[in-house]
């Protein structure tokens, strides 16, 4: 659950006063002989704004930075380790930050003759018969590294993730989502 800002609770007001406004006026038409269909309309139309709301204001009060990032292969138990700094760069307290970790089988660099960038459709699984010829795993996992991120408050993280013994040249990505 995300924590609400002043922002969260004011944009809650803002739709909530103008759902009531819209209900009193579709009650009050003459006009109208099952108002039903139109208030369960505005409901939604109502919720889904508050939703949008929500997710855009989470983005843009929930602002946290990941600072002196260490990426090690440990090669005795084939796994990554990152490791750094989280700060909440925002002016709002964040309530959790989620390190999404993704590994990889391939290297980004060219390899012989195979292209950089190679266009794949979905199609692509159900007409290929040999599929050892580009076999490719991805994994990905997700990490707590923060709980209740005060303002301008630096923690440290450390997160491990094992590789398959398969990957041939493993190589990790991840990003970075607060709320």
């Amino acid at each position: 659950m995300t924590h609400f800002t002043v922002l969260h609770w004011l944009a809650l007001l803002i739709i909530v006063v103008l759902f009531i406004l819209v209900i009193i006026l579709t009650l009050r038409n003459s006009d109208e002989t099952f108002p039903l269909p139109t208030i369960l309309t505005i409901a939604f139309v109502a919720l889904l704004m508050f939703f949008l709301a929500i997710f855009a204001l989470d983005k843009y009060t929930k602002v946290a930075q990941l600072e002196n990032v260490v990426q090690k292969k440990i090669l005795i138990n084939e796994s990554f380790s990152i490791s750094g700094q989280i700060r909440n760069v925002g002016n709002f307290e964040i309530g959790q930050c989620t390190l999404e970790v993704k590994l990889f089988n391939e290297s980004l660099e060219k390899n012989g003759d195979t292209p950089l960038f190679r266009p794949k459709s979905v199609f692509d699984d159900f007409f290929t018969k040999d599929s050892s010829s580009s076999f490719r795993v991805d994994t990905s996992k997700d990490f707590v590294i923060a709980e209740n991120l005060q303002k301008g408050e630096m923690r440290n993280f450390a997160v491990f993730i094992r590789y398959p013994a398969s990957y041939a040249k493993p190589y990790a990505r991840y990003e970075l989502f607060c709320h």
